[in-house]
């Protein structure tokens, strides 16, 4: 982490030991239950996710939001993907079943796709540099999960 990352980072956590005000809102950090902090990740998760996939041409790197129910769990759950690791365990999971490939874990699906996961990272650092608005967002976001963190 260069200084400047650290710097702007101590001045967003200097920010949100403060209640800040959002319009006629106001939202002290400290003050958010475990639920509600939840709930604050998940609406910043999902705007970090719009505005990079508005701002990424390249829709194989675009996240995308199913649900999906585990194996051996009747709970459904969120996950939020870059459509080219969705697209990969499609395909390999079409090959298992034409008996063409063994079926991957998350590790082989992982290494399998690691240079579409570079140029995922690429692109967010790209964007994260050249966008305040996202930049701000997952500071904000970053600030959000340690604070969950410090309440477990």
């Amino acid at each position: 982490m260069n200084r400047f990352t650290v710097i702007v980072c101590c001045l967003v956590l200097l920010l949100f030991a403060m209640p800040l005000q959002a319009g006629d809102d106001e939202i002290d950090i400290d003050a958010l239950s475990i639920p509600e902090l939840r709930a604050e990740i998940t609406k910043i998760e999902k705007e970090v996710y719009r505005v990079f996939n508005l701002r990424t041409e390249d829709e194989s790197l675009h996240v995308t939001c199913h649900r999906y129910t585990p194996t051996g769990s009747n709970i459904s759950r969120e996950a939020c993907e870059p459509n080219f690791l969705i697209e990969a365990r499609a395909r390999n999971a079409k090959n298992y079943q034409d008996g063409f490939d063994e079926l991957l874990d998350t590790e082989g699906l992982l290494a399998e796709t690691s240079t579409d996961f570079d140029r995922f990272n690429v692109a967010i650092e790209g964007l994260a540099d050249d966008y305040d608005y996202f930049r701000e967002l997952n500071i904000i976001l970053s600030v959000l999960k340690e604070r969950m963190e410090e309440l477990r």
